[in-house]
């Protein structure tokens, strides 16, 4: 309920989730919709905005999904330096065996689609191609894999050593962000009162 209240407190029509979040976000839905029906039409029902790769696996264990709470080797943060991001690339799990043929295992589809997800739409080309001519060299995918996401997590580093450099832009941002959001907040709750009855004292 209260994951709820953070979507319908600001309206939001669209919501950025991982795939197996989706479930959650039914139940804002339900609830948009039951206060609609009694109240009249006030909240969107939020929706999941995916992207084109909606959920990631982990390197280390492909069949489960990338997460941080099964362990350093099964996720890759985004401020996590250029080094730890390769070294996990290169031990990235592949082939596991037990495939059938001329099915691509859950490790190198990984690789593929972490390629993709980061947008090298051309290097993802070029190394599908041999793969489907079996001249695919993992070491060769595993490389544009860490590149792939070394060039995507760079500037979040940068991004963070400048905010480092100057505690003080952090401070107003978070003051700045707060006081919109409290805004917002403050008037869907009065908003809300006035459609269902409540008053406040």
């Amino acid at each position: 309920m209260l994951q709820a209240a953070d979507i319908l407190i600001y309206k939001a029509d669209l919501v950025p989730v991982g795939k197996d979040q989706e479930q959650h976000l039914e139940l804002s839905r339900n609830v948009a919709v039951r206060f609609n029906n009694q109240f009249g039409t006030y909240f969107p029902e939020p929706e999941p905005l995916f992207t084109d790769v909606p959920k990631l696996m982990s390197l280390a264990a492909p069949t489960k999904k990338m997460s941080k709470s099964l362990g350093d080797r099964h996720y890759i943060g985004l401020f996590e330096p250029e080094e730890s991001i390769r070294k996990k690339v290169r031990t990235a799990v592949t082939d596991t065996g037990g495939q059938a043929g001329g099915t691509m295992s859950p490790g190198v589809m990984n690789l593929f689609t972490i390629i993709k997800a980061c947008e090298k739409g051309d290097a993802f080309d070029t190394l599908m191609q041999d793969y489907h001519q079996g001249v695919l060299k993992y070491k060769d995918l595993k490389e544009v894999a860490a590149e792939a996401l070394v060039a995507l997590t760079r500037p979040f580093r940068e991004k963070r050593e400048e905010l480092r450099r100057d505690p003080e832009v952090i401070r107003r941002l978070v003051i700045q962000s707060s006081e919109k959001a409290r805004d917002f907040a403050e008037k869907t709750l009065n908003d809300v009162r006035e459609l269902t009855g409540l008053v406040t004292y």
